[in-house]
């Protein structure tokens, strides 16, 4: 799933994330810098050209620099 901005994608992956089938799977927020679009996966697979935003795991957010 992708989105034009960051606000959009955050909706996208908390709605994602509080649905019953997707219990305790997160739902990561990627920044792609080649196409400009934020990317919603359940795949965290982070490519060079790409920045992990955050993450939402069951309804709740988590910044990628809480981590860091």
């Amino acid at each position: 799933m992708k989105v034009k901005t960051v606000e959009e994608a955050k909706s996208m992956a908390k709605a994602k994330s509080l649905e019953t089938r997707y219990k305790d799977e997160a739902f990561y927020i990627i920044y792609c810098y080649r196409t400009e679009y934020f990317y919603v996966d359940t795949n965290s697979l982070i490519r060079l050209w790409e920045m992990l935003i955050g993450y939402y795991e069951n309804g709740v957010y988590t910044d990628d620099e809480a981590h860091s």
